[in-house]
Order: structure tokens, then sequence, then C-alpha cells
């Protein structure tokens, strides 16, 4: 029987180009993971699965992990489009946490291991929060905040900007598994907001 994620894929047979196919490509990509994991991922399976060939996913990727690592960064820590927009600080980044949180989830961890030892030279962290994309994240977050009156200018500095992520990376990474709800609410609640409330 075939999963929504097949029949998603699969019903992109038309030619594509641009960034409609590169969505399907790291669409397939993550599909792949889930079902085959990292070490049985193959360039033919991700073409087959994307509906593309393997000399399209070549030219734009030279490599297993560099096609990997593309979907990767697609979804972790937030795609831009994505970036929530509730109404209010907490609820925002609570939101930003929680997408963070389910998007590294959906990577198998073991992917993410023999990915660290393909490409060589890169650190978990790194792999998995390249340099700016929380910072972006965050700086549009709380902008909003201070458009709303929540907070004050002046309270944001580098370091609060990117704390709540430091936090939840930290999390991440020392226990090598997804953040509970209960952990999230923690860092929101008891260490983040006091630091920017008004």
């Amino acid at each position: 029987m075939k999963t929504s994620d097949d029949q998603l894929v699969e019903s992109t047979k038309t030619r594509r180009r641009g960034k409609e196919l590169e969505i399907a490509i790291l669409k397939a990509v993550q599909v792949e993971l889930s079902t085959v994991g990292y070490s049985n991922l193959t360039m033919e399976g991700v073409a087959e699965r994307s509906g593309t060939s393997k000399a399209v996913l070549y030219r734009r990727w030279p490599n297993r992990a560099e096609l990997v690592l593309a979907a990767i960064h697609a979804r972790v820590p937030l795609p831009l489009e994505e970036v929530p927009d509730t109404g209010n600080l907490r609820d925002d980044v609570l939101s930003v946490l929680r997408s963070m949180n389910k998007n590294i989830s959906e990577i198998v961890w073991d992917a993410l291991f023999g990915l660290m030892a393909d490409i060589g030279n890169i650190s978990l962290a790194e792999l998995l929060f390249p340099n700016g994309r929380q910072n972006r994240t965050m700086t549009i977050v709380l902008q909003r905040a201070v458009d709303r009156g929540e907070i004050r200018p002046d309270a944001i500095n580098s370091r609060i900007l990117i704390l709540p992520i430091d936090l939840a990376r930290h999390e991440i990474l020392l226990y090598s598994k997804p953040m509970s709800e209960e952990t999230i609410v923690e860092i929101v609640d008891e260490v983040f907001l006091p630091l920017v409330a008004k």
C-alpha cells in the first residue's frame, strides 16, 4: 500500500524544473531516509522516488552526502516561509522550537552520524544548524514582538537573540533525541521570556 508521501512524489512525474523539482527531490530524500535509512539510501532510489534521473541529481549534488545535507538544511531549523506569527512572542517562540524539534525528529539519527562520517570535518552542530539560520528566524520573531510592544528593543542583544535556539540545540545534541514538550516550555517560560519581558 502506498503512503501519502509516495503518492505525493509519484504525482509529480511531469517534467519539473527549478524550485519545484528541488522540493520534490528533497522530499524524496526525506522519505528515503525514513524508509531505508542513510546507509541504504541511493541516488537511484531518490531519482526513482522523485520521478527524475540520476543525472539531474548529480548535476546539483556531487554525491549522496551532499544531497542528504541539502535535505537537512531545507528543514532545519525552519524555512523562512514557516516562521510563525501567532500574535504573541511566547507562542511564536514555542512554535519555532516545536518546529525545530519536529524537523530534527523526522531525520533519522543514524543518518546524521553516517553523514558526518561521509563528509568529515563537520560537527553535528554545524550539520544541523548552518550559520545564520537560527538568527534569521529569531530576528523575525523578536522584531514582530517589538513591533507589537511586547518587548523593548534594548532588551535584545546577540546572545539573547539566539538563546532559545542555543538551549534547544544543546538539549538535542547532548541527549541525541528530540526534546520533550516539557523541556520546550521550560526553555521559553523559565529562561527566555523572563529575560525579555517588559
